[in-house]
């Protein structure tokens, strides 16, 4: 598998980097999967005809994508991580305006910002902002015993997702005076404008070259990559960083709809989606979701919407088109937390990172508010066991100080009183797999089990031979050369939503369209050869079983799902997806580079009523399983805030389900009577004004 790259390889590598190979000939078998036999590229005025084809795998070609990202590659069964460079630079001589801009207009605000801190002593001190919201490690390392006879921090938040930002944001805020938080983040601090955009920023020479792996070193390499892979039957693709998958993912916010909770497997105190609209609605005034406006449309979104209203008009199709909300401002503002932003330009790479800093990531939002509350974010701290030490938590970690050489790397401890694991799906059920097995921690039996992938299923539209042209300009155009003159759209713009009364669940399935990034889009092109310009990839999710199991193989999770491509959602999608790409006289194929494969892991950690139906409760309190399978006795103190508590595949976009869950179970700590010597309790937690000067 870590063979060095082949020329059909440095070729697509070369084509990502928007610059023009030295010779195609010889080059025609970058080949994968083509949609037909006599297809033609054009590629920078050269045909390039596939005459002796030699395979691309589809997670080569993911490798390639996300190196320019610098990706963690994970690769699950094998334990073994690529390495790739980490000094990340934008290419070319002079810094883009926009880059620059957004990283001053982050750092500025930043540095405006005002708080007190706890100090190991009980005291509090006044702090100003320096430009990061990230602490000086040594800072974690000198908390171990600074409180004699005490825990290091009454609350340890591990990850910085959607989950532990929500929750490290809440609790900072109603801490009493003294009160210690801190959140660990596996990731770098990455700042707007400092995104990768180009492979060859990246070792282009050899990519793949074979390092050591995580056995024989008992260390990964490149942990602070900006995202990764967990192989398995389903390849689980995720973001990493300050901010979680904030960072990588496409920013739609949309709720899950009240048939999802009604399924018996979630808890019934969440059996009507009742229980969850004010925390919907404290979710959405955060994340400040816009929709594309109006005079801004683009080619790709006006397709979309167009198929959709054709299909509705013939009677073939029942299902609502809107644009979708997103995460995304479109104007220049100051939110309200005082951070500011850039207005999205359209460029297309949401996905690889913002670098204009238009996203309402959670580094834009949540997380500087909980750094006002006080809370110490530490980033580049890998977790991996928790101990039950009488009523202390001991967290063990990896700390790799230096970014630019995750190689090196410091191991250390500390404790706490409430431990809230928010490290994602896959890196939530690491730990407490580890933790079971290593030392001791009492959990369900059903730890690893009911793992969801969303029901997500990619498709592949190819209109070159239409008549008349299909335009749709869906390949990234980045901002390497300022605001792109022709705009692709953010990485979706679109809904088709066919989640309507008389559908039966596994029919319930939404279709977006996506952009592909500006790093992988001149690559896609060879693999898939079309031109991006008159072709679509869409994004559909659904109900799935859940019945996939995350596993540890070799110290790295993996999913177990031998039958995931034969959900009945997935035939649904299919079928749909034919029929949007007959409407404008496309032609349809399964996204091959990427099948079997999600972005939305859910579950494993599932909440049910007791450690005989899931690994955690409603509130997201840990089940302890020595009190037997049916009790409902918990850990106390140890609690799951993340997408990983998910019983069942949601069937939309996951954040804004995700983020309302982690506002609910941090109001539930915040107001247990148990917890009463840390947090003034409240039962509406207000968005504190951010002080500035």
């Amino acid at each position: 598998m870590n063979q060095p790259a082949s020329q059909p390889a440095a070729v697509l590598m070369a084509s990502m980097a928007r610059t023009r190979p030295p010779s195609l000939s010889g080059t025609a078998g970058v080949y994968c999967r083509p949609f037909y036999g006599d297809a033609r590229l054009s590629y920078n005025g050269c045909a390039v005809i596939p005459e002796k084809a030699t395979r691309v795998s589809r997670r080569r070609f993911l490798k390639l994508g996300v190196t320019a990202a610098g990706a963690t590659l994970t690769a699950g069964c094998q334990s073994t991580r690529l390495s790739l460079p980490l000094n990340v630079t934008l290419p070319g001589s002079v810094q883009p305006e926009l880059a620059a801009g957004a990283q001053l207009n982050y750092r500025n605000s930043l540095v405006a910002l005002r708080r007190r801190v706890p100090l190991p002593d009980g005291t509090e001190a006044p702090e100003a902002g320096s430009g990061t919201l990230a602490s000086d490690p040594a800072l974690l390392r000198a908390s171990r015993g600074a409180r004699a006879g005490r825990a290091d921090f009454d609350v340890l938040i591990i990850g910085s997702g959607y989950g532990g930002a929500v929750c490290a944001a809440r609790l900072a805020a109603q801490r009493r005076p003294g009160v210690r938080i801190a959140v660990l983040e596996r990731g770098r601090e990455w700042v707007p404008g400092t995104f990768p955009q180009h492979l060859l920023q990246f070792n282009p020479l050899n990519p793949f070259a074979r390092r050591t792996s995580w056995m024989s070193e008992q260390r990964p390499h490149n942990p602070l990559g900006l995202f990764g892979f967990h192989d398995g039957d389903v390849q689980v693709v995720i973001g990493s960083g300050l901010g979680g998958a904030s960072l990588t993912n496409c920013a739609v916010v949309l709720e899950a709809e009240d048939r999802v909770f009604r399924q018996a497997a979630w808890p019934e105190e969440l059996r009507s989606k009742d229980t969850l609209r004010p925390y919907y609605d404290r979710a959405r005034r955060m994340l400040a979701p816009q929709t594309t406006p109006e005079e801004r449309l683009t080619p790709k979104l006006s397709v979309h919407l167009k198929t959709a209203a054709g299909l509705k008009a013939k009677r073939l199709w029942d299902a609502d088109a809107y644009r979708a909300p997103l995460a995304i401002t479109f104007a220049a503002r100051t939110n309200a937390q005082g951070i500011r932003q850039h207005g999205c330009v359209q460029c297309g790479d949401c996905a690889t990172g913002c670098n204009v800093g238009a996203k309402h990531s959670l580094d834009m939002n949540y997380l500087p508010l909980a750094w006002t509350g006080g809370a110490l974010l530490f980033a580049q701290v890998d977790v991996s066991t928790i101990t039950k030490t009488g009523e202390l938590y001991r967290v063990d970690y990896v700390l790799r100080p230096d970014a630019s050489r995750p190689g090196r790397h410091q191991t250390g401890s500390v404790t706490a009183a409430m431990v809230v694991i928010a490290a994602g799906t896959m890196g939530s059920n690491a730990i407490l797999l580890r933790s079971r097995d290593e030392t001791g921690l009492a959990t369900s039996a059903w730890l690893g089990k009911g793992f969801s992938a969303n029901g997500n299923y990619l498709g592949f539209v190819d209109y070159q031979y239409t008549d008349p042209p299909v335009q749709t300009n869906s390949g990234g155009a980045g901002i390497g050369a300022g605001a792109p003159k022709n705009p692709v759209g953010t990485y979706i713009e679109g809904v088709i939503d066919f989640r309507r009364g008389n559908r039966p669940l596994d029919r319930r399935v939404l279709i977006e369209e996506m952009s592909q990034a500006s790093s992988l889009a001149d690559g896609l092109s060879l693999l898939m050869l079309v031109d991006l310009k008159r072709a679509m990839t869409l994004l559909g999710m659904g109900h799935d079983r859940a019945e996939g199991e995350i596993r540890l193989q070799g110290g790295a999770p993996t999913v177990r799902w031998p039958d995931y491509e034969h959900q009945p959602s997935h035939a649904e999608l299919a079928r749909l997806m034919t029929q949007y790409a007959n409407a404008l006289g496309g032609r349809y194929a399964v996204f091959s580079p990427a099948r079997n494969t999600t972005a939305h892991p859910l579950g494993g950690c599932r909440m049910g009523e007791s450690a005989a139906t899931g690994v955690v409760n409603h509130s997201g309190q840990v089940f302890d399983a020595s009190a037997g399978d049916g009790s409902k006795a918990v850990h106390s103190g140890l609690y799951v805030a993340d997408a990983s508590i998910m019983p069942t595949a949601l069937g939309n976009n996951p954040l804004l389900t995700i983020t309302a869950l982690a506002e609910r179970i941090a109001e539930l700590i915040v107001n247990d009577p148990r917890n009463a010597t840390l947090f003034e309790p409240t039962r509406v937690p207000p968005d504190p004004p951010i002080q500035a000067m």
